[in-house]
């Protein structure tokens, strides 16, 4: 990797630590016949986001870490995923999993989220795939601690506004 490619990467990473500590949800509905509602809560953390890499934060504290392709790929990607996040569709696997399709240039980022609970979620899998499925969501929020509800994401997400980071 150059040192241009190298300073972007990082770049990159550095904007990401901005969206440490805020709480996006998801509602949507289950396909069945009675057309149930669920939701999904999930705080986005450089915890979530080093999970799915290959070295660990202190790797990257001391910048002694080799990205791979797998590592460039997330980084290159999340930061718009996570700003598209209101284009995304989520396709209802089963009760406590759905998968979320996010559009990044031509193609979509599948998260697989699992092991869904009142205060836990888990991203089982990042990866880059050509088809999304499922439907729109009913609503994508971001949550306001000041006012303690949800708002509209990413309209009303201002980084860096207190008011929108959850803090210890």
């Amino acid at each position: 990797m150059s040192k241009f490619e190298l300073k972007d990467f990082e770049q990159k990473m550095n904007e990401l630590l901005d969206f440490d500590g805020i709480v996006l949800a998801v509602w949507g509905m289950k396909p069945n016949y009675n057309k149930e509602k669920f939701a999904v809560s999930f705080d986005i953390g450089i915890d979530l986001i080093l999970d799915l890499l290959s070295f660990t934060e202190y790797d990257f504290e001391e910048k002694t870490y080799e990205p791979n392709v797998s590592d460039i790929f997330i980084i290159n990607t999340f930061y718009e995923c996570l700003m598209n996040f209101s284009n995304m569709t989520v396709e209802y696997v089963g009760e406590n999993e759905i998968n979320i399709y996010v559009p990044v240039g031509d193609a979509y980022a599948e998260l697989e989220i699992r092991d869904i609970e009142y205060l836990t979620v888990t991203v089982t899998s990042y990866k880059k795939v050509a088809f999304c499925k499922g439907d729109k969501p009913i609503k994508v929020g971001i949550y306001d601690f000041d006012a303690m509800r949800y708002e509209k994401f990413p309209e009303n997400f201002v980084k860096g506004d207190s008011k929108f980071y959850c803090f210890g």
